[in-house]
């Protein structure tokens, strides 16, 4: 059987390129990574065992499938998915790829959005479980990856047009490393005052207000960087959306007993939802203006 080379991946042992032969993977030296009953595929160099505290928690991201599911951050999604078409609307058949895909929400809302256009889509989460999950909601529609951001990420140079990081960990010489010349870099994090009557209300930890500042001092020399742009819209949360919303932020683990209880006595919450969405492009040093 002749396999397919699965652009632009590439081995993560010999950086060869990985072609699909149905249910494995392989490349030209030989290595080989099966695609789990699911559709996805363990990519992370030989399988190094992780620490379980390594990616969002099954309750983490139990927690965000259920919230994310009602629609709340639609309007967060749909500004995405704008910026995305745009900026492959002249672009045939482009690599996307989402790093830290979580349970593929946003990946998912994409394809959606981009409605039968030729598109190689990729998820990519260190999480296993989180992978799973996208890669078995997913339709058929991208292929699903376990991979390190903190190491080489399995694309060859050059080769994603467009590279989402939403909510998670950034490596920004990698990202500097995959995104080809005039692509796209778009970064979503909360903003400082994101959720922060709920935050206030409960004691939840706080966001930290230099982040997109530091951001920026992370990018500046390898990407043109855009104005940011915030996203902000009310939610109106019953307790159940509330408990699912809480479950998504990280320290919710640490809730002390008597918090916990705070929040289920809690019939309806309103708050109000903000983010910072940022887009680079891959060309010549710029700094935020």
């Amino acid at each position: 059987m002749t396999g397919e080379w699965i652009r632009p991946l590439i081995c993560p042992i010999c950086a060869q390129p990985l072609a699909d032969y149905g249910q494995t993977w392989r490349c030209p030296a030989g290595h080989s990574f099966d695609v789990a009953r699911e559709g996805y595929t363990n990519l992370l160099r030989r399988h190094k065992k992780l620490p379980e505290t390594v990616g969002d928690s099954p309750e983490m991201l139990w927690a965000r499938r259920e919230f994310l599911a009602r629609g709340f951050y639609e309007p967060l999604s749909d500004v995405i998915n704008e910026r995305v078409v745009t900026a492959v609307a002249s672009q045939p058949d482009p690599v996307i790829v989402d790093v830290g895909c979580g349970e593929g929400y946003y990946l998912r809302r994409l394809v959606q959005r981009l409605a039968g256009q030729p598109t190689a889509l990729f998820g990519v989460d260190i999480a296993k479980t989180a992978v799973r999950l996208a890669a078995k909601r997913g339709d058929g529609h991208g292929r699903y990856l376990v991979a390190d951001v903190n190491a080489q990420l399995p694309f060859a140079d050059n080769s994603v047009h467009v590279l989402l990081n939403l909510f998670a960990p950034r490596h920004p010489a990698e990202f500097a490393r995959l995104v080809t010349s005039g692509g796209l870099l778009l970064l979503a994090m909360p903003a400082p005052d994101h959720l922060q009557s709920l935050r206030d209300r409960f004691g939840l930890i706080g966001i930290q207000p230099e982040k997109l500042a530091h951001v920026a001092t992370q990018f500046t020399d390898l990407f043109a960087i855009q104005p940011a742009q915030a996203v902000t819209f009310p939610l109106c949360l019953e307790n159940e959306t509330l408990q699912w919303l809480i479950q998504m932020i990280p320290g919710a683990r640490h809730l002390t007993p008597e918090q916990q209880e705070e929040i289920a006595q809690t019939a309806v919450m309103e708050t109000v939802a903000s983010f910072v969405v940022v887009m680079m492009r891959r060309g010549p040093k710029s700094h935020n203006r």
